[in-house]
């Protein structure tokens, strides 16, 4: 099955999009879950490097309870990663299986050192996918950029060949993948990793580019133009059950501004921080004026349909775009949606 990495599947949810055509607003397709602000890696490139992290883990039974809420509302999809490695919680496979228990799929991007035998038995019958972040092809660059001990990546190897011998034998369909963000640090490793993850039995890999968190600390520059040829090099490596999704569209929106002025794909999508803090998005991480509620005070629904999100969201169109991330998950969506509320004068010949 090839999947659209590098693109929106709003257009698989008409329903949604029509919903938020007429009503200006809609529940969220999409949300991403950081059920722990504690992580045992300190990545040079980390979007967050900039918040306090290993305080908080999110409570079992308000996570339950807010699945069965959302579950409820409409919602498809949920993946755990966060501000934190969602590992380190020590509740990830209930609540892994819960989500998938109330008809929402569910999937964890990882570190991956973490996801051992009993991880893998109690939570691959229940994921649609799982990503690893590698970032590295030998142990000694990885232990230098995700700021661990060397023995980890070794760790993580086994521990995606032992997911791939579960999976095979438990003839689950869960698709296994790993990512590797391209920085100047790691640019001649990516074949590699590549040819490592081919060989274990990896589904994909991701080669995604940098993109920099406006709070960042770290700060690297990349001309992806000049990498063209690793593309073909990494294509070569392609075959019937290995995928390498070099996002090729995604580095070119990095230059290519969108020309929407409003983030209309905010109520397809949602983030909650493991506080309870229900947030549009990463870029307002530990900032009380942008949260919309946080989920000890109330329901998940109760804070989706109150005044404080709708205030929030008046805020923030009258902000625009202006200091977001470049290369955001809701650029391809954000223009998709602008042409929706921009007809032009042939859109009826189709």
């Amino acid at each position: 099955m090839m999947m659209d990495i590098d693109n929106h599947k709003l257009i698989y949810h008409p329903d949604r999009v029509a919903e938020w055509l007429k009503e200006g607003d809609c529940y969220p397709v999409y949300a991403e879950i950081g059920p722990t602000n504690k992580c045992n890696h300190k990545c040079i490139f980390c979007a967050l490097d900039w918040i306090k992290h290993g305080n908080y883990d999110i409570d079992k039974d308000i996570m339950l309870k807010t699945l069965e809420d959302m579950a409820s509302q409409g919602v498809k999809s949920i993946m755990f990663a966060g501000e934190g490695e969602p590992l380190l919680h020590k509740d990830i496979s209930d609540f892994v299986i819960k989500t998938k228990e109330t008809g929402i799929d569910v999937s964890i991007t990882t570190n991956g050192v973490l996801f051992d035998n009993e991880k893998a038995e109690n939570c691959l019958p229940y994921l649609s996918w799982i990503r690893f972040s590698i970032d590295a092809g030998t142990a000694e660059n990885y232990s230098k950029i995700h700021q661990t001990k060397e023995k980890d990546f070794d760790k993580v190897i086994r521990n995606i060949e032992n997911t791939v011998k579960i999976r095979n034998k438990k003839a689950l369909e869960t698709t296994i993948g790993a990512q590797y963000l391209l920085i100047p640090q790691n640019t001649k490793e990516v074949l590699r990793f590549a040819e490592i993850m081919g060989g274990i039995g990896a589904d994909n890999i991701q080669i995604k580019p940098y993109s920099r968190h406006p709070n960042s600390k770290n700060k690297f520059v990349i001309n992806y133009k000049d990498y063209a040829n690793l593309e073909t090099e990494l294509n070569k490596l392609n075959s019937e059950d290995f995928k390498v999704f070099f996002r090729r569209k995604a580095m070119q929106r990095l230059q290519d501004k969108g020309d929407y002025n409003y983030c209309y794909g905010l109520p397809f999508f949602t983030l909650i921080d493991a506080k309870g803090n229900i947030i549009p998005c990463n870029l307002f991480y530990e900032n009380k004026e942008f949260s919309y509620g946080n989920l000890y005070k109330q329901s998940f629904n109760e804070i989706w349909k109150g005044e404080r999100r709708k205030e929030v969201l008046e805020k923030l169109k009258r902000k625009g775009v202006q200091g977001c991330r470049e290369g955001c998950r809701l650029d391809p969506p954000n223009r998709y949606l602008h042409r929706l509320k921009s007809p032009q004068p042939h859109d009826n010949f189709i």
